[in-house]
Parts: structure tokens; sequence; C-alpha cells
């Protein structure tokens, strides 16, 4: 008896050896590393309930919002809990890891991926992984896999079975086209660029916390050269288009969720772009998203309707079509966190020395992201800024007490 105890006992142990390093190498190897990533794994970095307004969404939250900011001018503590290109598909599963962790803090849903208007970008995998591969595994994750996704169940549970050989990845075939039987063999940028992120999330880790809450961001002052139809959106507020099958039943089940759990901290908004003739559809199709939230009795608050109650100027505040560059992202984030205060009750709570001294170095480091950002505008230098350990050595040099 005694003998058949202990086998057990060692199997036990190899298995749990073995389910450490499958966890080990899931999280920091066998993974596609990103932005996203880093962004969605530092959401879970942040202490319950010390957060007082969460971000969810797509780009635009990301690049549109500056917690640091918002911190340095008010007080206010946030997070940019969004992922690329995010689905509508993704929302109801992401408002519920939120609110496992942040219960008291305000919420406010960027509702861009129910308006895509195409089943495809909705249903498009790398936009479904960009958020559920990173999301932890528990009961939520399953069942966002059981709702959403017709095959390959298991590899959204466990990503490591989708990313098992990205040790091929870190070159590609480069064939002669005059020899075909002649092939060389590079390191790929992406790999490169993983390498950064895991490196990125492993000092993340160790901090206990990220300084830039998840933004991206890119150096341009943009000049549209297609005309803007903002001027007109203000008259055009009853214009609407139908969303996709796909959207309104996905922003529909959000939404029963939302009231069936009474939640009472949640609000959904549009964030502004410069809309064109290519694009004003997609703003006909936020009007009837507007209609759908007040049918289910929520707020929805269209900053795109009319971007000049904003401040924002549209040749001067933008990277592209779609996102604001740091001058129009200081004064949104402004702008919306005194919206927020005075129509929500937003206002900041009382932080432990701990935390204190943790968001005002997470202060310093945008007030660096913001020089280094003018610096590359200065210099005609255009590359993506998202937080990244790289970056993070750059900006050392750029902090208040550095200038």
């Amino acid at each position: 008896m005694k003998r058949y105890m202990l086998r057990a006992a060692k199997i036990m142990c190899v298995l749990l050896i073995l389910a450490v390093c499958i966890g080990v190498l899931q999280e920091f190897v066998l993974c596609h590393a990103d932005h996203n990533r880093e962004r969605v794994k530092g959401f879970y970095q942040e202490p319950k309930n010390s957060l007082d307004v969460v971000y969810i969404g797509a780009s635009d939250v990301y690049s549109d919002i500056a917690p640091g900011y918002a911190y340095k001018r008010d007080g206010i503590t946030g997070y940019l809990f969004a992922t690329q290109a995010d689905s509508i598909l993704n929302y109801k599963s992401q408002l519920d890891n939120v609110l496992s962790r942040q219960k008291d803090a305000l919420i406010v849903v960027e509702l861009n991926g129910a308006v895509y208007g195409d089943k495809e970008e909705v249903t498009k995998e790398a936009n479904l992984r960009n958020y559920s591969d990173n999301a932890p595994l528990n009961f939520n994750k399953i069942q966002w896999v059981a709702e959403n996704i017709k095959e390959n169940h298991a590899e959204y549970l466990f990503p490591i079975m989708k990313y098992h050989g990205i040790w091929n990845d870190t070159v590609e075939e480069v064939k002669d086209k005059k020899d075909p039987d002649k092939v060389e063999y590079k390191t790929t940028n992406e790999f490169e660029s993983e390498a950064v992120y895991r490196q990125t999330i492993i000092n993340d880790k160790q901090r206990g916390y990220n300084y830039l809450k998840g933004i991206l961001n890119w150096p341009v002052v943009f000049r549209s050269p297609q005309k803007s139809m903002n001027s007109r959106l203000a008259a055009n507020a009853n214009s609407k288009k139908p969303l996709t099958e796909i959207e309104e039943k996905a922003l529909r089940d959000l939404l029963q969720y939302c009231k069936d759990k009474e939640l009472k901290n949640v609000v959904f908004a549009r964030f502004p772009h410069i809309v064109t003739e290519k694009t004003y559809e997609r703003f006909e199709r936020s009007n009837t998203v507007g209609d759908i939230v007040a049918e289910y009795g929520f707020d929805y608050l269209n900053f795109e309707r009319d971007i000049a109650l904003t401040g924002l100027s549209e040749t001067e505040d933008f990277y592209n079509l779609d996102h604001l560059n740091v001058y129009g992202q200081q004064k949104f984030t402004a702008y919306v966190t005194d919206y927020l205060k005075e129509h929500y009750g937003l206002a900041p709570r009382t932080l432990d020395s701990k935390l204190k001294a943790e968001w005002d170095a997470c202060a310093d480091y945008y007030d660096a992201y913001v020089r280094y950002n003018k610096a590359l505008m200065n210099s005609n230098i255009n590359l993506e800024l998202s937080e990244n350990y790289q970056l993070i050595e750059k900006l050392k040099g750029y902090l208040p007490d550095k200038v």
C-alpha cells in the first residue's frame, strides 16, 4: 500500500512539474507576444478595486486616452483594457473580466467593435485572438469559446497548442529566383518584435505594473487628403444604417447582460474620428448603435458626432483618420475625464503610499512619452510608440528630472 502511495505521489509531482513548465512556456515563450498581450497582461497586475475608471474597446481606446495624464491632472486612476481591432464578440467577456477585478470602477465601453459593417471583420481570427489568447483561463473564457468559436476550441482555451511551433518563426526561407534550389535564411522582424514584448511582459511582472497603462501612438500630425464630413455630422444624427446580423446580436447580448446584472457603473461611447465619404456609413451605424443602447436603458456618449465640443482639431490632433496623436490624446483625455466627473461622479480614490508612488511614476513616464513623441515629430521620425522595454529605456532620458 505504501509503495502504491509513493508511486502515486511521484506521478503527481511529475504532472505538477509538467503543468508548471507548460504554464511558463505558454505565458512567456510559446505565445504571440505583442502590444495586445502586454496591455491585457498588465491589467491583471493592477490591484483589485484600485482603479477609478476602465476603458474597454479597440485601438480608438488605447490611442485616445492617457491614464497617466488623467492621474497627473485629476488624480484619476484608469486602465485601457483594449485590443487591436477588437470584435464586439469579445466585449461581454472583457466586461465580465473587468468586473471580476474592478467592480467599483466606472467602465466606459467604446463600441467601435459593433460598427465594422463586415461579418468577416467581426469573426476574423486575429481580432478574436488579440483578446482571447491573453485572457486568463476561467469559466468566462470557456463560455466565450463555447459561444463564439466553431472549431479548434482547445486552441483558444490553451493557446500553446496554436503557438507550439513558434520556434520556426525565428527564421524564414528566402529562395533565389534564378536558382530555386538555392535557399537563404534570415531572422524575421516579427520574431524580433515578439522577443521585445516577451522581455517587456517579464519586466512588467517583476516591477508589478506597467508604466503607460496600454497607450499606443504615432508621432504624426495628420492632414487628411480626403474631405472631412465632420462639420455635417451633428445635423445628421438621425441618419442611420443597420448593423450586420452578427454585430446586432452580439451588441444586444452585451446590453442584456448588463441589464440582467443591473449594472449602474457602465456607460457606452463612440470616440472621435475624421469621418469621410468612405467612412460615413460607419457613422450611420454608430447612430443605430445609440438607439439600441437606449432601448436597454443605458447611456451612449457619441463624442464623434460633434468633435468641436471636445476641443479637438481635425488638422492638429490626429495621427490618421481614426486615431488621435499625443496632442489630441491629452485634449480628449481631459475632456472625457471632466465629462465623467460631472455626469457620472467619477472621483479619485485615496491611494496608499505604495500605489501613489507607482502612479506618480506612471505620470512621470507619460510626461516623458509626450516629450519623446514631440521630439520625433520635430525630427520627422515616424514609428509606432507602444510600451515595451526598449521604449521605457528611451523614455528614461526624457523624465522630468532629466530635462
